[in-house]
């Protein structure tokens, strides 16, 4: 019939971690939600030190928005009130792929998402701020901040003494280094198509 069949076995689960920064230095994890791409969206960060405490906090309601205007603005708002805080040593940790990319090749066909990454690349030049892929198992914090924006559409900053319930467990087990286990890849190739789905060996 002409149909070719491929099927790789699972990879092994890893073990990763959130890491604190380098003395001196701040941790800047973001996230951006949107209910429905486009839906009802929100953006959210965290800045932590060097002993995992937290520095402050913020979220930021969009109404409707995209993911990837979310997830930049996210970055945007967290480097510029980094900036107003007076912190010019960042490290910044998202965790899609692709706006790293974006910020990587500082380009885009969305005039949108230009903007945005202009924008960031300006507040760059102003402080050292050094983006990274993190995985979505650690960035809990800012997943469960950037949600909470988007569907309550929340807009404010928080300080340490703000944060109370799921979020402070969240930032005492980061603090502590508690491994997350993050599931292997699965892929499977049909008629010269590759997809590529998270695969939980326990099931979903």
């Amino acid at each position: 019939m002409g149909f070719i069949f491929h099927q790789t076995v699972p990879r092994a689960p890893s073990i990763v971690r959130w890491r604190a920064p380098s003395p001196s230095w701040f941790k800047l994890n973001t996230n951006g939600s949107s209910f429905g791409n486009p839906g009802l969206a929100g953006a959210a960060g965290i800045i932590r030190d060097s002993a995992g405490h937290v520095h402050f906090a913020y979220q930021f309601a969009l109404g409707i928005g995209t993911s990837m205007l979310v997830e930049l603005t996210a970055v945007w708002q967290g480097i510029e009130l980094a900036l107003t805080h007076g912190l010019a040593l960042l490290v910044v940790e998202v965790d899609g792929t692709t706006v790293i990319s974006l910020l990587q090749s500082r380009a885009s066909e969305k005039w949108e998402v230009q903007h945005l990454i202009m924008c960031i690349v300006r507040l760059q030049q102003l402080l050292v701020a050094d983006v990274q892929h993190i995985f979505r198992e650690v960035n809990s914090a800012a997943n469960h901040l950037a949600k909470e924006a988007a569907s309550l559409q929340l807009t404010r900053v928080l300080h340490h003494d703000d944060i109370t319930g799921f979020l402070c467990g969240i930032l005492c087990l980061d603090r502590q280094g508690v491994p997350h286990l993050r599931r292997g890849v699965f892929s499977r190739r049909f008629s010269g198509w590759l997809w590529r789905n998270e695969h939980n060996m326990w099931g979903r």
